[in-house]
């Protein structure tokens, strides 16, 4: 359920952030042809979209380069970055002089066992557009990191477990 109610409240920031930029971007929006305008007002990419419509349909690029093809020509990239966190868990034997709280994280103890789980937060590129000519190629999105990461190396003093 609550899971269900994320996601509803996700689709409803991305479609008012939409409509937001369809506002202010009347003249833009009204020059797409009505199966781009479709694709945009649902947040969705395709091939040969100019840059209006990616702009109006994903928002402003986290990071926007160009390079130089070698023999001419030359690509556009457009990156746009999402938050994410690493999860990383611990187990041990428990000790009870051992047990110290943590900063971030939580820490519980099971059956003689004392277990610790935190998180570390990261931005990664979670999608991209490379235009030519004003107009895209190719789009893409990327899955997220591996939720869980395993580690051996303390959090709090970055010395191995």
């Amino acid at each position: 359920m609550v899971a269900a109610c994320l996601i509803l409240a996700a689709m409803g920031c991305r479609s008012s952030a939409v409509a937001q930029r369809k506002t202010q971007h009347r003249d833009a929006y009204q020059s797409l042809d009505a199966t781009t305008r479709s694709l945009v007002d649902k947040g969705k990419i395709r091939n040969d979209m100019d840059t209006n419509a990616v702009f109006i349909a994903w928002g402003q690029p986290t990071d926007a380069f160009a390079i130089d093809l070698p023999g001419g020509g030359r690509r556009t990239i457009w990156n746009y970055e999402e938050k994410w966190a690493y999860e990383f868990r611990q187990s041990a034997a428990f000790d009870s002089g051992a047990v110290t709280p943590t900063r971030s994280g939580a820490e519980r103890v099971e059956g003689g066992r004392q277990f610790r789980r935190w998180h570390v937060p990261i931005t990664y590129v979670a999608k991209s557009e490379t235009f030519a000519d004003g107009r895209v190629i190719e789009w893409k999105k990327y899955d997220p990191p591996a939720w869980v990461q395993p580690t051996a190396v303390s959090p709090e003093t970055g010395r191995r477990y």
